[in-house]
């Protein structure tokens, strides 16, 4: 086991991904280890950083050029820290020029289908894409320590842009879901005069925002309020809109509990955590299909739509029968009770650094 963590990270803006990485470092300190945080330090709502030795790099200017450029600083910071033996990276972009950094010990940690990363994304551009989608490739065979994923999907992505499909779930360590430990005071029934859907998304084209409102706009539900988290500057102007930007996590957990539904419109995800925080409340799951989310779906207690008229139905069906509401609700808090801090840590530490 080595002696230090870095933990790489490509900002401090609130995501999913971001706070699964930023979870292991608060873990590793929590076992009195060594751990420092290396970030981009760019625009837009960020975690609290409780660690006082962090390296950042100032990002000027939000452009897919303008990351790859800092990415590159920071990665020589990375390589340049005579303090840290181990580097866990996430992002694709830093795991590219991971090479830089290849006199430490790397962990690859894959959060989604990084190969996809740019394909809905109209600031990179065809050429960008196709340069990006050859380096993801380059940087696949490199002499990793250890590569690790978040879910068969990934895993299974990952493979399939190797040669040789060289991983198994071995690999996977099933990440933190941090609202495990809260718990919802009192069950809160919806019925036809206000039902509470709650929504994680951001401008990405994948996270499904147009979607969104698409249901919003021609939904034929009478009493439907819709809350929006995201830290994106999105206004929808739609009257049974609210967005929300948590200051804290205290604060995305109240919205959530607040909530009866969740729907997830994203479907480009390697594990979807904003679903499977709502499911830890007890919030009863509506998804777009992704291929993230099948292998926590096995009692079928998410219901897919495919369009609007699917999300009244189901709906509909919900405010009409309590005893099934009940019963989704009691299934997908069981199917979250892996997914602790402590384990994730553990599963990392002890099978790969």
């Amino acid at each position: 086991m080595p002696n230090s963590y870095a933990v790489l990270m490509p900002s401090l803006k609130v995501g999913g991904g971001n706070r699964v990485s930023l979870q292991f470092a608060r873990e590793a300190v929590n076992d009195q280890k060594k751990c420092k945080l290396f970030y981009l330090d760019r625009k837009g709502e960020v975690f609290d950083n409780p660690f006082s030795n962090s390296i950042s790099q100032k990002v000027f200017g939000d452009g897919v050029l303008s990351i790859v450029f800092f990415s590159i600083i920071l990665s020589f910071k990375v390589r340049l820290d005579k303090s840290v033996d181990s580097v866990i990276v996430s992002d694709p972009i830093l795991s590219i020029f991971s090479i830089i950094y290849a006199n430490k010990k790397i962990t690859r940690f894959v959060q989604s289908n990084d190969y996809l990363l740019f394909d809905s994304n109209s600031k990179g551009g065809k050429v960008f894409n196709l340069i990006y989608k050859y380096l993801f490739r380059v940087s696949q065979k490199y002499s990793y320590h250890s590569v690790v994923f978040n879910s068969k999907y990934s895993l299974n992505s990952y493979n399939d842009s190797l040669n040789n499909k060289n991983y198994s779930e071995k690999n996977i360590a099933h990440p933190a879901v941090f609202t495990i430990g809260h718990k919802k005071d009192v069950i809160d029934h919806p019925n036809e005069d206000l039902i509470k859907v709650c929504v994680v998304t951001n401008n990405h084209p994948r996270k499904g925002y147009r979607e969104f409102l698409e249901i919003a706009k021609h939904s034929r539900l009478e009493g439907v309020c819709y809350t929006v988290i995201s830290q994106d500057n999105l206004n929808s102007k739609l009257e049974n809109v609210t967005h929300v930007k948590p200051d804290s996590d205290d604060e995305y957990v109240e919205t959530l509990k607040n909530c009866h539904f969740f729907l997830s419109t994203s479907v480009f995800e390697g594990f979807g955590l904003p679903l499977i925080e709502a499911m830890a409340l007890g919030v009863v799951p509506i998804a777009y299909h992704n291929p993230g989310m099948d292998e926590y779906n096995v009692e079928k207690n998410i219901s897919i739509i495919k369009n609007v008229d699917d999300f009244d139905t189901i709906i509909c069906k919900m405010i009409n029968n309590t005893e099934e509401y009940l019963k989704i609700s009691e299934s997908v808090v069981k199917s979250s009770s892996l997914f602790t801090s402590q384990n994730f840590y553990l599963s990392i530490t002890n099978k790969f650094l």
